[in-house]
């Protein structure tokens, strides 16, 4: 089970857990009365991991992870669904720039091919002029695969090639017109946003990590979400 860190704005003296559900999800949710102070949001994580808990959400632009973590809590990974939704992030920003997919280049970064790396290109190569694969662990063999299986251009990185989009897996180098970061413990959806398709999520949490728990437990796919750019929002 996941928990949540919820800050309330009313006052109190005591700190209590109540079960919820969101979109099918079940959490134990910590309710932190207000004024919220690191003796009362402790209370709240050792009453957490004291349940089993180990995963929390916490509100947006929560700064107290290090207190958290000091009692045995982690914030839930989100690199995982981001990567999932690689291909739909890429064609996502694509339109937000009225570019046609059959006649742009995305580019596929990492320090070796993943299966979510892989993927993606599997998903992107039908639909894309050029597929782009830098990876010095993997990338040729992909590349190879990618020629057999679509006869698409599938090719290695080059100086004169600026990528119309770029998905980075992992650490690397280069740019593009758009650059997601898909990695990390705080991944760059450059100016994007997931949003799950006409459902509606707790305004007091953030959003990226409620997801990636229910598209961890399996609750929400990737084809339940959708992709909204935030400079329209």
């Amino acid at each position: 089970m996941f928990g949540r860190i919820c800050c309330l704005e009313k006052r109190g003296w005591r700190v209590r857990l109540v079960r919820e559900e969101i979109l099918g999800l079940t959490l134990l949710r910590a309710e932190v009365p207000a004024p919220v102070r690191p003796r009362r949001l402790k209370k709240a994580a050792r009453l957490l991991a004291g349940q089993g808990i180990r995963r929390v959400v916490a509100p947006p632009g929560f700064g107290d992870w290090p207190l958290l973590r000091s009692q045995g809590l982690e914030p839930v990974e989100t690199a995982g669904l981001c990567q999932a939704m690689g291909a739909r992030l890429a064609q996502a920003a694509l339109r937000e720039r009225g570019l046609r997919t059959s006649e742009s280049t995305v580019a596929l970064r990492a320090q070796r091919v993943t299966r979510a790396l892989r993927l993606t290109a599997l998903e992107l190569c039908p639909v894309v002029r050029r597929v782009v694969v830098t990876a010095p662990g993997g990338g040729d063999a992909l590349r190879a695969e990618l020629r057999r299986e679509f006869g698409v251009p599938a090719v290695e990185e080059s100086r004169s090639l600026r990528p119309d989009v770029a998905l980075h897996f992992g650490e690397a180098g280069g740019g593009g017109q758009t650059v997601f970061r898909l990695y990390g413990a705080e991944p760059d959806l450059a100016g994007f946003m997931l949003t799950p398709a006409g459902q509606e999520l707790p305004a007091d949490c953030d959003r990226l990590p409620i997801l990636a728990a229910l598209w961890e437990t399996g609750r929400l796919s990737c084809e339940r979400l959708d992709v909204i750019s935030c400079s329209g929002t």
